[in-house]
């Protein structure tokens, strides 16, 4: 069984080859990754991987017969966040850099966008954390349940209502 909560788990890959490629070996590459496992994927989906083969540019030269380019979504990368999120944290307690800031007309009414910004970040986070786990489906309807309270509560008296929320 694969460990997906300490290494993280791939939501999505992308692979652009460029070159002299066979299609069917790749298509049997791929085959062996899934069926050997070589790559945790998320549990409550398919794995996802994309592959687009293309010819190498006429205009461009290289010395390499094949070249290639892979993108990937992978939850892993909520570690980065929690560590720029905690630099700001040191930042912001010492307020460092804060009054250049306020100096300037965009922030003339306070600096509420830096701590908005920063619980955009966290719940970014938690919802890659969230998606390692076989009930991420549960656990996204659970906060559009929550933030549909919150909006109700928010609500001012005789302001119309939000469709569904009652």
């Amino acid at each position: 069984s694969l460990r997906r909560t300490s290494a993280g788990c791939y939501i999505s890959i992308l692979d652009i080859i460029q070159g002299e490629v066979d299609p069917s070996q790749v298509h049997k590459s791929l085959q062996r990754i899934r069926e050997r496992r070589l790559a945790a994927f998320i549990p409550w989906g398919p794995a996802s991987i994309q592959v687009a083969l293309s010819r190498k540019s006429p205009y461009v030269k290289t010395a390499h017969r094949v070249s290639g380019l892979m993108l990937a979504n992978h939850t892993s990368i909520h570690t980065l966040f929690a560590r720029a999120l905690s630099q700001y944290d040191k930042l912001k307690n010492r307020n460092a850099f804060i009054e250049a800031y306020r100096q300037t007309s965009m922030f003339s009414d306070g600096l509420g966008e830096f701590d908005d910004a920063r619980e955009v970040v966290q719940s970014l986070i938690e919802e890659y954390k969230a998606s390692e786990s076989p009930d991420y489906i549960r656990w996204g309807l659970q906060q559009e349940e929550h933030a549909a309270s919150q909006a109700a509560l928010e609500r001012m008296p005789g302001e119309p209502g939000l469709p569904g929320v009652r």
